[in-house]
């Protein structure tokens, strides 16, 4: 999956969006840079990225649905609501995506592997997360509705990093 560039009349759409629910900020379509990326388990989603031009620093990232667009502000509380919102499709073949989405935006990390397992219509993960304070090894399940719990979690490595400054898949 690629960032696509937003056109014109989308990028208008998306600043109108945002504009309604951003606390902080006020943007127009001609000093802002959207980019905009598909996401394989909200069918009809897009994730946002938008940053002023000239102004350096971390994208502001959403969520875009029709009729609504959630801020990704590090809460899991705006992930669920999205979920729902959406709704979410998790699949064999996308659950994955969903991990590495969901740990980025929550900044818990980075998603480096994925082993996913599906069992009774939950899956089961077996993942490498890192972050500044190691590697880690863990089990994550995931429920049809996107819920993640911790069935193990074991540091392997006191070397971390911090995530990509960009996400992607």
């Amino acid at each position: 999956m690629v960032w696509k560039t937003a056109k014109a009349d989308e990028k208008l759409a998306l600043v109108r969006d945002i504009n309604r629910i951003e606390p902080a900020y006020k943007f127009t379509p001609e000093d802002s840079d959207i980019e905009t990326l598909d996401l394989p388990f909200y069918p009809q989603g897009k994730l946002v990225s938008l940053a002023r031009m000239g102004i350096k620093g971390q994208p502001l990232c959403y969520v875009s649905l029709p009729g609504e667009t959630v801020m990704l502000d590090g809460s899991v509380a705006n992930i669920h609501h999205v979920n729902r919102a959406a709704p979410i499709k998790l699949t064999q073949e996308n659950v994955a995506d969903y991990l590495k989405f969901r740990i980025y935006f929550t900044k818990q990390g980075w998603l480096d592997q994925v082993l996913v397992t599906e069992s009774g219509g939950t899956f089961t993960a077996k993942v490498h997360i890192t972050d500044p304070d190691g590697l880690y090894e863990a089990t994550l399940a995931v429920s049809p509705r996107g819920e993640v719990s911790n069935v193990a979690r074991d540091r392997v490595s006191p070397h971390g990093k911090a995530p990509p400054e960009r996400f992607s898949f």
